[in-house]
């Protein structure tokens, strides 16, 4: 169960995870030993899964993020599943997602230019078990991030 003081702490590490226990202690209302044995035992339990570096695609040379829908021709489990290994090995896939719907998966994911795109999609989407694609490319990202409300 999450109370009122790990909902602090959770806010207080979305926002940024390398605050010191000082810091996160004027926050969150506890003192800095017991905000980092409750910011450990969120990690234990896999309330925190994660503590990650956001990184700028274009200042490494990725300047253009698409989000792509993907539809399979077969929902077969075993298709499915290869599917979901493939995007999850992809390193240009920031995310995937199995939804439901008209597309089977949405896609985001980032490269330097259309010719590594167009290699992307020659790579997975030349495959009889892809239906077809729908590519949207991103003009401009208004919000990104992986923060969860809590609370």
């Amino acid at each position: 169960m999450i109370d009122s003081f790990d909902a602090r702490l959770l806010a207080a590490l979305q926002a940024d995870n390398q605050q010191t226990g000082a810091e996160l202690a004027d926050q969150v209302g506890l003192s800095s030993a017991a905000c980092l044995r409750r910011a450990q035992r969120l990690r234990e339990r896999g309330v925190i899964t994660a503590d990650v570096s956001l990184v700028a695609p274009e200042k490494v040379g990725r300047s253009l993020t698409m989000i792509v829908l993907v539809e399979l021709e077969r929902e077969q489990a075993e298709r499915v599943e290869a599917f979901k290994a493939a995007m999850s090995a992809a390193p240009e896939v920031m995310q995937c997602w199995y939804v439901t719907g008209r597309a089977d998966f949405v896609l985001t994911l980032t490269v330097r230019d259309m010719a590594d795109y167009q290699a992307f999609s020659a790579r997975f989407f030349d495959d009889p078990n892809i239906r077809g694609f729908e590519t949207l490319v991103a003009m401009d990202r208004v919000k990104f991030g992986g923060a969860v409300p809590v609370g």
